[in-house]
């Protein structure tokens, strides 16, 4: 073959090599744009569980105690305890430490000059002192919303029953009120105690209440307390029975405002 020859074919060639690398490379860059006008890759979406939440407000009250003292010591707050309990008194703690000694529960404000003066004599720093009834929410997840709806009737009722109490106790003596008013008022709260055992009772037996089943006992046995010493008055008429009542109450409120702590569903944000 001439060296003629040899040139052109060298030459056709280096032309197709160079035909065949700009077609493959126009293809890569053509792919290659092709990716990047895609955009950013997204991450992928995490779906958030929306919980929705009920709430259950009733409305406030306010009402009254006498608070004997209050002590860093158990054992000193103790000691005046059984000293009231002798002379026939029974008092309310509050949880401490301080530990506060209540004597009462009323409606309406009252004097510490009211109080008898052998309860007053042996009392350090009394005063009145000014609760609120339904100071907190019953919050839970719509999710459980069958169960709550029992449980929100159920204090509902107690509510009634509550502020009924408050309106009924506006003084600690027994001739503040008639007897027939008495015998009224305390008929009236006896049918609402009587509704809310029932309430109590079917709820324990629905068994999705087993998780609250030992906090709603307890209410339900507090209740049982406040109920036997509401008959007493009835059967005493005095002053001390009145006062054996209004602590009961005390202690009845404090485990119905316990309950709605406790129960509340604390995973929820307020």
């Amino acid at each position: 073959m001439g060296w003629g020859k040899k040139l052109a074919t060298a030459m056709l060639s280096v032309l197709f090599l160079f035909a065949f690398v700009q077609a493959v490379g126009g293809y890569l860059i053509g792919q290659l744009s092709s990716f990047q006008n895609t955009g950013p890759v997204l991450e992928p979406q995490v779906e958030e569980k929306v919980v929705r939440q009920m709430v259950l407000q009733l409305e406030p009250m306010t009402y009254y105690t006498f608070q004997l003292g209050a002590y860093e010591e158990a054992v000193e707050g103790q000691s005046r305890i059984n000293e009231l309990a002798q002379m026939g008194y029974r008092v309310c703690v509050s949880q401490g430490p301080p530990f506060q000694l209540w004597l009462g529960c009323l409606g309406k404000e009252p004097s510490v000059a009211d109080l008898p003066e052998t309860v007053r004599d042996g009392s350090r720093d009394i005063f009145v002192k000014k609760l609120i009834l339904n100071e907190a929410a019953f919050r839970f997840s719509a999710e459980d919303g069958q169960l709550m709806e029992q449980v929100s009737t159920l204090l509902s009722s107690y509510d009634v029953v509550l502020k009924h109490s408050l309106k009924m106790f506006q003084d600690y003596r027994y001739d503040a009120c008639s007897e027939e008013n008495w015998s009224e008022m305390i008929q009236q709260l006896m049918e609402e105690l009587e509704l809310i055992q029932q309430k109590g009772t079917a709820l324990l037996s629905d068994a999705a209440s087993d998780p609250m089943a030992s906090s709603i006992l307890d209410l339900m046995t507090v209740t049982a307390e406040y109920e036997e010493s509401l008959q007493l008055i009835s059967e005493k008429k005095s002053d001390k029975v009145v006062l054996l009542a209004q602590s009961c109450l005390l202690e009845l409120i404090e485990q119905y405002h316990s309950f709605i702590r406790d129960e509340s569903d604390q995973k929820i944000d307020s």
